[in-house]
C-alpha cells in the first residue's frame, strides 16, 4: 500500500469501530435500563430495533449522495452528528426521548459504511486486503465497546457511557481534515455531466441477479449479528457463574462479550485475506455451513462451553463480512458504487434491524437462551442464498 492508502486505511477502520461503538453502549447497560425504566425484553427489543432501523434507512439516501456531497463532508456529518446525538441521549429525562435520541444515532451512524466501503474500494488497489483490516479494526471497537461501557455504566451510571464516547467521536472528526479522501481528482476532467441520476440511470443494474443474491446475503449476516449482539450481554451476564475480580451482572456480561467479539477481528482479518483468492463464492458458502452448528448449539449449554462456541459462530459471522462486501465491489462498476453500498447496507441493516424486535420477544415468551436458537433461522437461509448465489453465476459462465 502507498502512504495515502495506509492514511484512508487506518482512518476508516477507527471510524470503522466508532461507528459500532456508537450503537454497542444500548446492548451493554440493557440491564440498568431495565431497571431505571422498569422495562420487559419485548419492549427493549423494540427500542433497540429503533435505532437499528434508522441505521439502515439511512445507508441508501447517503449511498446516493456520496458523489454529491463528498466523502468528506458525509464523514463529519457523520460522525460529529453522532456525538452531538450521543449528549442528548445521555441527558434525555424520559424514555421517550431517549428512543428518539437512539433513533437519530442510528441515522448518523447509517452514513458511514456505505461511504467508508466506497472509498476503500475506490482508492485502495488491494481493497480486499484493506477491507479485511477494516473489518478487522471496526471488530476491535466492538470488542472494547461493551467492555469499556460496561464499566463506565457499572460505576457512574448509563448516561455518562454516552457522554464520553463523544470525544473519540469528536477527535475522528478533526483527524479525518487531514485525510485526502475526494475521488474528484481521479475522475476525468472533461466529461460530459449527465442531469439524470446516476441510481435512475443505472436502475436495473443495481437490480441483477448477482446484486439481489448479494443484497439478501448481507441481511441474513446482519439479521443474526444484530439478533444476538442485542442479548449477547445479558445472555452471558445470566447464563454463565463465572467471577472476576467482583464485577456486578452489567460488568461481567460487557467483559465476556468483548471476548467473544474479539474473535471477529480474526475473522475480518482472514476473511479479507482471502477475498483476494479464486473460489470466493464457494469459500462463503463453507463458511456459512460450518457456523450453523454453533449458533444452535448455544441455546442449549451454559457456563465455558456457552462461551467457546460463542467465540466460534462470531468468528465464522464476521468472517464472512469482507467476502460478501469485496464481491458487491467485483460485480459494480466505480460510479454505482457508492450507490451500491447504500442499497447493500440499507437493506442489510433496515431489515435486519427487526431482529432486534424478533429476539426480544423470543426472550419474553420463551426465555433469553432460545434467542440463539432463533437466530439459527436467518444463518440456515443465508447458506440457502449463498447456494442460489453460485448457482445464479454458473448459469452466467455458461451462457458466456
Amino acid at each position: 500500500m502507498t502512504r495515502d492508502e495506509k492514511m484512508i486505511t487506518g482512518l476508516m477502520g477507527c471510524s470503522h469501530a466508532m461507528s459500532h461503538g456508537f450503537l454497542l453502549i444500548y446492548p451493554a447497560v440493557l440491564l440498568l435500563l431495565q431497571k431505571e425504566f422498569t422495562m420487559d425484553y419485548l419492549k427493549l427489543g423494540i427500542i433497540g430495533n429503533v435505532m437499528n432501523l434508522c441505521y439502515g434507512l439511512g445507508a441508501l439516501p447517503a449511498g446516493m449522495i456520496y458523489n454529491r456531497l463528498g466523502p468528506k463532508r458525509l464523514y463529519l456529518i457523520c460522525f460529529l452528528g453522532s456525538s452531538l446525538v450521543s449528549i442528548f441521549v445521555a441527558l434525555s429525562p424520559t424514555i421517550v426521548l431517549f428512543t428518539m435520541g437512539l433513533g437519530l444515532l442510528g441515522i448518523c451512524g447509517s452514513l458511514y459504511h456505505p461511504l467508508g466501503n466506497a472509498v476503500i474500494t475506490a482508492r485502495v488497489r488491494e481493497y480486499g486486503r484493506a477491507l479485511g483490516i477494516h473489518g478487522a479494526t471496526g471488530n476491535l471497537g466492538l470488542t472494547a465497546a461493551p467492555f469499556i461501557i460496561g464499566l463506565i455504566a457499572s460505576h457512574f451510571g448509563w448516561r455518562w457511557a454516552y457522554l464520553l464516547i463523544a470525544l473519540p467521536g469528536m477527535a475522528l472528526s478533526i483527524w479525518s481534515l487531514f485525510i485526502p479522501m475526494s475521488l474528484r481528482d481521479e475522475q476525468t476532467p472533461h466529461a460530459p455531466v449527465s442531469t439524470r441520476s446516476p441510481f435512475l440511470q443505472n436502475f436495473k443494474r443495481y437490480f441483477s441477479p448477482h446484486l439481489i443474491c448479494l443484497y439478501l446475503m448481507n441481511i441474513m449476516i446482519n439479521f443474526s449479528f444484530i439478533g444476538s449482539i442485542t442479548f449477547l450481554p445479558t445472555t452471558l451476564a445470566k447464563r454463565t457463574s463465572f467471577t472476576f475480580f467482583s464485577l456486578d451482572q452489567v460488568a461481567l456480561g460487557g467483559m465476556l462479550s468483548a471476548f467473544v467479539l474479539f474473535m471477529g477481528v480474526f475473522g475480518q482479518y482472514v476473511g479479507g485475506l482471502l477475498a483476494q483468492k479464486p473460489h470466493l463464492e464457494r469459500r462463503l458458502l463453507l463458511v456459512n455451513l460450518f457456523s450453523l452448528p454453533f449458533v444452535l448449539a448455544m441455546s442449549f449449554t451454559t457456563n465455558l462451553l456457552l462461551l467457546l462456541l460463542g467465540l466460534i459462530f462470531f468468528f465464522l459471522n464476521f468472517f464472512s463480512q469482507p467476502m460478501t462486501n469485496t464481491l458487491l465491489a467485483r460485480h459494480t462498476s466505480e460510479e454505482m458504487r457508492g450507490t451500491a453500498f447504500g442499497i447493500f447496507f440499507f437493506a442489510a441493516f433496515g431489515f435486519g434491524s427487526f431482529a432486534s424486535s424478533f429476539s426480544g420477544w423470543i426472550a419474553q415468551r420463551f426465555g433469553l437462551q432460545w434467542v440463539f436458537l432463533g437466530i439459527s433461522g436467518s444463518v440456515l437461509f443465508l447458506i440457502l442464498l449463498t447456494s442460489l448465489f453460485l448457482r445464479i453465476r454458473k448459469r452466467g459462465e455458461l451462457s458466456n
